[in-house]
């Protein structure tokens, strides 16, 4: 398990305080490091990014790949790879789509559904190491104020 300090963070001993920038973006790679390393002990060999930027798009009824790409908010290139990486690998299906036949329908197989339950697995008991490593009570408020802040600079926006 990889774990977080509640602690200062580094340089702080010095009178420096670290962008909060820099704290959100080294949790996001701990979340990462922690995400790959536990599911590099399952049967897939998927990564956080296939997780969050296709998977987590697709349940019971087939989604186009194009409107997945605006969704997820990184380059159509960066999702075509994942696709193909997940269609590779028995995740996804896809097909062209009736109404469309420039368009590619994607739908889940059942890897890939069986994928999407251990990665939500993951995320809980990842989530619950950190809580208990923080505090229940601690964690949950992070969790509420980082969630208001999102919903304040993005209104609308599912965080």
């Amino acid at each position: 398990m990889t774990s977080i300090s509640a602690g200062p963070p580094p340089g702080a001993d010095r009178g420096n305080r670290v962008p909060l920038v820099s704290l959100a973006g080294r949790t996001e790679n701990a979340f990462i490091a922690e995400f790959d390393r536990r599911i590099a002990e399952t049967e897939f060999d998927i990564s956080l990014a296939h997780s969050r930027n296709v998977l987590r798009h697709l349940g019971a009824e087939p989604r186009r790949a194009s409107h997945i790409a605006e969704m997820c908010g990184v380059s159509k290139q960066a999702v075509s790879q994942q696709i193909n990486h997940l269609e590779q690998h028995g995740y996804i299906d896809t097909a062209l789509d009736p109404a469309d036949h420039r368009a590619r329908l994607l739908s889940l197989t059942a890897k890939g559904c069986a994928a999407q339950h251990v990665v939500h697995r993951l995320f809980v008991e990842i989530e619950q190491d950190w809580a208990a490593t923080l505090g229940a009570e601690k964690f949950s408020s992070l969790r509420l104020l980082l969630a208001e802040l999102l919903a304040q600079q993005n209104p609308g926006e599912d965080c």
